[in-house]
């Protein structure tokens, strides 16, 4: 385990935590459109948190965020989207492959064919770039 940089683990709770209450809030029925918009957004966040080195819980956000939106999206629906969102290996240093390598490890444990779906994005991604 590698520490926190600069204790964005707060900042990033924080966040994830402010994006829960806006959508608990939000008025009307949340769809599955608005929820998966939002997780876009958090890309960035979350490639942050990775080069902070914080191990967030993908599991547990996907829990809340489906709470949020009055269980209207199933959370392993949401925590595939966010797994979708990771950023590509290939920018990250050793030491943040590593932070990703258990993030992405307990969604796997939890939904079989997390790591698969990721790989194949991230294949994606390089002949992309290329």
């Amino acid at each position: 385990m590698f520490p926190v940089i600069g204790r964005y683990d707060e900042v990033f709770k924080i966040e994830i935590e402010g994006w829960c209450f806006g959508i608990s809030n939000y008025p009307g029925e949340v769809s599955a459109a608005v929820v998966h918009r939002i997780i876009r957004e958090l890309a960035s966040a979350f490639q942050a948190a990775i080069e902070h080195n914080v191990v967030f819980d993908i599991l547990e956000m996907s829990a809340k965020f489906s709470e949020s939106a009055r269980c209207q999206i199933h959370p392993e629906e949401i925590a595939m989207a966010m797994v979708a969102q990771l950023p590509n290996p290939a920018i990250l240093t050793e030491e943040q492959q590593c932070v990703l390598g258990q993030i992405l490890d307990k969604v796997d444990q939890a939904y079989n064919g997390a790591l698969e779906n990721f790989y194949k994005r991230w294949n994606l991604g390089v002949r992309d770039a290329a």
